[in-house]
C-alpha cells in the first residue's frame, strides 16, 4: 500500500472544502496539481533557507572574502620588515 503523506491529506481536503461536489473532474484535478506546486515551491524556498542559515552560522566565507583576508593576513607578517626598512632608509638616507 502507498503511504499517503501529511500534505496529500492536506490538499485532499483543502479541495473538498473549496470546491465542494459541484466541481469537475478537471477542475479539481487543476486545483490539486496548484496546490501540490506551492507544496514543492515551500519545501524548496525552506532548504534554500536552511542551507542560508548553516553558511551565516557556520562562518564560510565566499571566495573574495576569503582571498581578501588572506591577502591582508600576508601583508600584516610582511608589514614588520616593510616598515623596518622604510625605517633604515629614512634613517641613514640623510
Amino acid at each position: 500500500m502507498k503511504r499517503q503523506f501529511d500534505s496529500e491529506l492536506v490538499i485532499t481536503s483543502l479541495v473538498e472544502a473549496t470546491l465542494g461536489n459541484d466541481a469537475t473532474l478537471r477542475q479539481r484535478h487543476l486545483f490539486q496539481e496548484n496546490l501540490r506546486s506551492l507544496v514543492r515551491l515551500a519545501k524548496a524556498e525552506q532548504v534554500v533557507e536552511i542551507k542560508e542559515n548553516v553558511r551565516r552560522l557556520t562562518g564560510a566565507m565566499e571566495s573574495h572574502q576569503a582571498r581578501r583576508r588572506a591577502k591582508a593576513v600576508l601583508l600584516a607578517q610582511r608589514l614588520p620588515g616593510i616598515l623596518a626598512a622604510a625605517q633604515q632608509t629614512f634613517e641613514f638616507d640623510r
